[in-house]
């Protein structure tokens, strides 16, 4: 025992005589953040000077090179794949919880809206970056109405305090609403009389630049600002009301034919590119097939005619991205430059499965598929995402979701 403790010790002063300024100099090579806190992990030597902790820098030592820009990484219940290295890291101190809840949207620095499975209708803010957590009121206070559970697939979230949720929320009796709560309230509440029918309803929502867009199935857009009241003695800002701008979009040639194919066979994303709004299309007409098409359109004004106003248009980029790279996701799709981004390819389209099995287990849970996953090119060609076979292949709690940093 006494040998192989000296070995031990032998070797920790061994790592330990490595100069700071070479392991500083090594780990610049590192490009993704999850590979540097495991450098850093090897000893307490290599994260004194990966950290800066204890030891004093030398006088050589240079500066840590800022890491790249980031992709966002896919988040699975037990683990996620950074697109920058190609490889899956494991989170083992993700708590249980958390782990087993169902994932509704995520946000910039690591936010999820969560739904744990217990209690019933409860939902969470859960940071992944920090682990903070924040309860959010299980109950839907619509107008006129008394508070009534309600159930949501799709969530956005603001990145900083104070913090304001916009949901697509489900209620028993069969209809839509756009929902939101801010910090300090207890309930959900509805911007006025906005509520819709599901079948005509709510399809998709993301947050930019502090407003939150609802795409609607007849592909329409609606804006909600959140107004804040300002406290002067304690400098604290609550949620105070919505400003409300809504877009008539005019109806495309093709969205009758669209409309045919039904609810299952497409998805409608929202993302916010280049100061004005996408909507992508992303059309899987066999399940066992997978994706077979993903269509990109821009929201655009048409000129003025006649001193006439009219209304915007979603016009066909007929797979001209521009040198974009899009990450579709229900309630946080994002749009990144591909020339910010070394080594990755650019008009490239990133997209997780969503879809769930028709036939529950003999346990009543439906389980979500992970297997339509992919990046779709505007050549119209379809690479699995991620490559190789280090994610499941369903879940019975959530699809997938993009971790922002």
């Amino acid at each position: 025992m006494e040998e192989q403790a000296a070995t031990v010790e032998a070797a920790q002063l061994m790592w330990g005589d490595v100069p700071d300024n070479i392991l500083v100099h090594a780990s610049s090579f590192l490009r993704c953040r999850a590979d540097r806190v495991h450098m850093a992990g090897v000893s307490r030597y290599w994260r004194a000077a990966v950290l800066g902790l204890r030891r004093p820098p030398p006088p050589v030592l240079p500066p840590l090179p800022p890491l790249p820009p980031q992709l966002p990484w896919l988040f699975f219940p037990n683990t996620f794949y950074s697109p920058v290295t190609g490889l899956y890291h494991f989170l083992y101190r993700l708590p249980l919880d958390v782990r087993h809840a169902r994932c509704c949207g995520s946000g910039s620095r690591g936010w999820l809206v969560l739904a744990p499975e217990a209690p019933a209708h409860a939902l969470a803010l859960y940071n992944l970056n920090s682990g903070q957590r924040i309860p959010l009121p299980p109950r839907f206070l619509p107008p006129g109405d008394p508070g009534i559970p309600f159930d949501t697939r799709v969530a956005a979230v603001s990145s900083t305090p104070p913090y304001v949720v916009a949901a697509i929320a489900l209620v028993a009796d069969g209809s839509a609403a756009a929902a939101f709560w801010g910090e300090g309230m207890g309930g959900w509440f509805s911007p006025g009389d906005n509520r819709l029918r599901v079948g005509a309803g709510l399809w998709d929502l993301i947050r930019y630049h502090g407003t939150f867009f609802f795409l609607t199935a007849r592909e329409h857009v609606i804006g909600f600002k959140p107004v804040y009241e300002h406290d002067p003695t304690t400098g604290h800002a609550t949620l105070q009301s919505l400003r409300r701008h809504e877009y008539e979009v005019q109806r495309r040639q093709d969205y009758a034919a669209d409309s045919l194919l039904g609810e299952l066979a497409i998805r409608r994303y929202l993302v916010w590119s280049r100061d004005t709004l996408l909507m992508v299309v992303r059309y899987q007409e066999d399940v066992m097939d997978g994706t077979n098409l993903i269509r990109v359109f821009e929201l655009r004004a048409p000129p003025t005619t006649n001193c006439r106003k009219h209304d915007p248009v979603w016009e066909d980029l007929h797979g001209d991205l521009g040198g974009r790279m899009l990450f579709l996701g229900r309630g946080c799709s994002v749009s990144l430059e591909a020339a910010d981004y070394d080594g990755f390819e650019g008009s490239m389209i990133y997209f997780f499965d969503e879809d769930m099995v028709s036939t529950p287990l003999a346990d009543g849970r439906t389980l979500y598929l992970l297997t339509d996953m992919g990046m779709y090119s505007t050549e119209m060609t379809k690479r699995p995402l991620p490559p190789g076979r280090g994610h499941p292949l369903n879940s019975d709690n959530a699809p997938p979701t993009w971790w922002f940093h």
